[in-house]
């Protein structure tokens, strides 16, 4: 075969016949006849060559070139697949772009460029040189957008692993973002006000669940309006102060953003204003709060799973910001030009585009470092709302990280959805939240469902009454996956009663839709199955089988002691599964009151004496354990709360029937 780009043929050592030439003089070869322009000679030469050896990979690389110049872009993308990951040839079609824009063929770049984006959505370079390209063409928006997304994938890596992660494990990917935001102020200062807005619509019963869940996490409350206020205040919950908004953002503003876009797009606007004016929280009123807002740091956002590709990174429906903070008065300023010059007015312009710009392109580290994951407020993703509609698992799952601070309802997308508030089922998220937020007494109410006398009335008698302690020592971590055990499952058992229920793990496990229960008793309750639920058969009153179980079960949330109620049980008890107890657990003990006749007391003191004594001195005394466990629970109860059984309380007039420990935190 005879070469006519001036290679000489090598003679070959057994044959006067010439030689081939080696797979680097084809490469030379083609890359001459590509300089010279001669494409086809060069694709010619190529695929004779790869024909008999196709693991060359400059040949491969430099087909998928020629390909390219040619504006086969699916060959291209064939032949570099030969030789490349998908990673590579994304980057090797991004870099083609860069020399195809500058060999002036800008709608070959972009087509390059697109395809490196659809191989790999999330490589930040990638989105830089895409940014760089557009930017040199005078399309200054769209390359701004694409330096965002470079950005938030950069700087928030979670949200390109969440691409090949399973749902249930997004959570996880978050646990390294942020840490120190998980450290929060002290629990006895005084709650921020959180600020919302609500105008020209009547107040939705979301937004009623939304605002009385602030409320009761002791966070005073004000709702800014542009209706009428002593009309709004009569509509909205006991707790919240209703402020005309008009006071703050003149009317104008506000009629021309409803005017030319909608009410929400205003709505990003006010948040900035207010939170510059008064400081405090920004929530917007279909965050459902499970937990008090007391982060420590002054500024706080939050980032959302969902929306990076239009450059919703984060968003505003939580915000913190000290009075005056010049961040806000910043997009309050940015958010005003954009309104009135820039024309932008479709929904999030000036709400979670220009917060991620404001955030994340900066560069700024601080404002970095006070960005909240999408598992604080945004577990549950606006795209799937319907978790909060139907009876499954998934959603609760989503919501059972430690963290979860507040349920973003994402109300707008219900009605896109065709979903209706008012008739979710009772075993909903939707529904759960419900009865959390609005039925103070709901614990008690399980109680009575499944005939338990930790509630108000048992047998038509005055019962004890402790859910309504439970569910204000309780509902901050019920959604939580807490280990909860409780010691003494049954009802009646000197009565003779048939063990035919377990009252309070029912109760729990309605309560805490994420918790794992432990029951143990004296009595055999293997017959009880649920996938949340282990049983024990344990006799209090022996310290090794005690031993065992704490082996077994540490670590604790909280251990409630409903067992045989004998004070030398109450203290072996405390003493041996105390240590079982996580940092920040509680330690529950029933029936301080009552003592089992027929069970001797060894000498031990009465347990409601010795945490009494405890109360006033510090020290934890007993006869019962060892002097480690006594000094133990000396040095590490943060707080003892004693409160009353109703039933004691009004039948033998007596004052502290339950006691709680709580151990210190880390």
């Amino acid at each position: 075969m005879n070469y006519h780009d001036g290679t000489l043929a090598r003679a070959n050592e057994t044959s006067a016949e010439p030689s081939s030439p080696t797979r680097e003089e084809v490469y030379q070869i083609c890359l001459r006849h590509l300089k010279s322009g001669e494409l086809e000679q060069a694709e010619a030469r190529c695929r004779e060559d790869l024909a008999s050896d196709a693991n060359h990979a400059g040949l491969l690389h430099l087909m998928a070139g020629v390909s390219l110049l040619n504006g086969d872009y699916d060959a291209a993308i064939t032949w570099a697949g030969r030789a490349l990951t998908n990673e590579m040839k994304a980057t090797y079609l991004a870099t083609f772009g860069t020399a195809l824009l500058g060999k002036g063929l800008q709608a070959q770049a972009f087509e390059a460029f697109q395809r490196a984006v659809a191989l790999d959505p999330v490589d930040p370079s990638i989105w830089e040189n895409f940014g760089n390209a557009l930017n040199r063409v005078g399309q200054a928006n769209q390359a701004s957008l694409c330096f965002l997304i470079a950005r938030a994938y950069q700087k928030l890596p979670f949200l390109a692993d969440c691409r090949s992660a399973p749902r249930n494990g997004w959570n996880a990917l978050t646990t390294e973002f942020n840490p120190h935001l998980r450290t929060r102020a002290k629990s006895d200062a005084a709650r921020d006000p959180i600020h919302c807005f609500w105008s020209n619509a009547p107040l939705s019963e979301m937004s009623r669940l939304s605002l009385q869940s602030m409320v009761r996490q002791g966070h005073p409350v004000k709702l800014h309006t542009y209706d009428n206020v002593a009309a709004m205040q009569a509509r909205v919950p006991s707790g919240v102060m209703v402020i005309d908004a008009g006071s703050l953002v003149p009317a104008a503003i506000y009629q021309h953003a409803v005017l030319n876009s909608e009410i929400r797009y205003f709505s990003d606007i006010f948040r900035y204003a207010v939170l510059h004016e008064f400081g405090g929280w920004w929530l917007d009123t279909d965050i459902v709060l499970v937990k008090p807002l007391d982060f420590g740091r002054e500024h706080v956002f939050s980032a959302q799973w969902s929306g990076v590709e239009q450059g919703h990174v984060c968003v505003g429906d939580v915000m913190r910001a000290p009075k005056g903070s010049v961040h806000m008065a910043n997009l309050y300023a940015l958010s005003l030009q954009r309104m009135f010059s820039e024309k932008r007015v479709e929904y999030g312009a000036v709400g979670p585009l220009l917060l991620s710009e404001y955030l994340l392109v900066a560069g700024d580290e601080d404002l970095l470092a006070s960005i909240l994951p999408p598992t604080t407020f945004n577990a549950i993703d606006w795209r799937e709302v319907e978790m909060f509609a139907t009876e499954s698992r998934a959603g609760f799952e989503l919501l059972s990280d430690a963290r979860v601070t507040g349920v973003h309802l994402w109300g707008k997308m219900w009605a896109e959805r065709g979903l209706r508030f008012d008739a979710v089922p009772e075993q909903s998220v939707a529904g759960y939240l419900k009865k959390l937020v609005l039925e103070p007494n709901w614990l008690t109410q399980l109680a009575a469902k499944y005939d338990s006398d930790k509630g108000a009335v048992y047998k038509g008698h005055i019962a004890h009454h402790y859910t309504r302690v439970y569910h204000e020592l309780f509902r901050s971590k019920a959604l939580e996956p807490v280990r909860i055990l409780e010691i003494g499952l049954c009802r009646g058992r000197v009565e003779g009663w048939a063990q035919d229920q377990v009252p309070s793990l029912q109760m729990w496990l309605d309560y805490f839709p994420n918790a794992e229960v432990i029951g143990v008793d004296i009595e055999d309750f293997s017959w009880f199955s649920h996938p949340r639920v282990r049983i024990h058969r344990v006799d209090q009153g022996d310290r090794s089988m005690l031993e065992q179980l704490a082996r077994e079960e540490t670590p604790l949330d909280i251990i409630i002691d409903d067992g045989s109620h004998a004070s030398v049980h109450q203290h072996l008890t405390l003493g041996v599964l105390f240590p079982a107890l996580k940092p920040g657990g509680l330690f529950v003990i029933e029936d301080l009151d009552w003592q089992p006749p027929e069970i001797p007391s060894g000498g031990a003191p009465l347990m409601k004496d010795v945490l009494n004594a405890m109360k006033a001195g510090g020290a934890f005394t007993s006869n019962v354990i060892t002097g480690d466990e006594a000094r133990l629970i000396s040095d590490e109860v943060d707080e003892i709360l004693i409160n009353d059984s109703f039933r004691e309380l009004m039948s033998r007039g007596l004052l502290g029937g339950l006691g709680a420990l709580r151990r210190k935190a880390q």
